[in-house]
């Protein structure tokens, strides 16, 4: 909050702190976009469940995160500059209602299901028992 302070937008920003299954598919369901500018995560779930609401993305180009968002996605530069943010971001929206994304993130979303990971795993190791 003292970052949001310093750049005077304090009443724009929401620390929700946990939140329960069924709030966070309420708060996915009416957001106008979706931010996740990690520099370290695993996977990305949060991610996947934004593109199963077809919600614009807003990732950094770290990580795994371009393999799930892959071109659909708008990537935040390398510095994290907030003029450059903020233009991506922007930019990133206007693309979004131009090109009507909604429906190929949601396409997108599907392809990271539980059953597609454990196929994929399995090839793998019957694979590697073979060898």
């Amino acid at each position: 909050m003292e970052e949001a302070k310093r750049w005077n937008v304090e009443t724009r920003v929401h620390i929700t702190g946990p939140a329960k299954e069924e709030e966070k598919h309420w708060y996915l369901s009416h957001c106008s976009a979706f931010a996740f500018p990690s520099i370290a995560e695993g996977f990305g779930l949060p991610v996947v469940e934004a593109m199963y609401y077809g919600k614009p993305l807003f990732l950094s180009s770290k990580t795994s995160l371009p393999e799930i968002g892959g071109s659909l996605a708008t990537y935040f530069n390398d510095e994290f500059d907030p003029a450059g943010m903020q233009e991506e971001s922007s930019n990133g929206m206007y693309r979004y209602e131009a090109t009507n994304l909604e429906s190929k993130l949601k396409e997108r979303a599907v392809q990271f299901s539980w059953e597609t990971a454990a196929e994929k795993y399995w090839r793998i190791y019957k694979s590697l028992l073979e060898k």
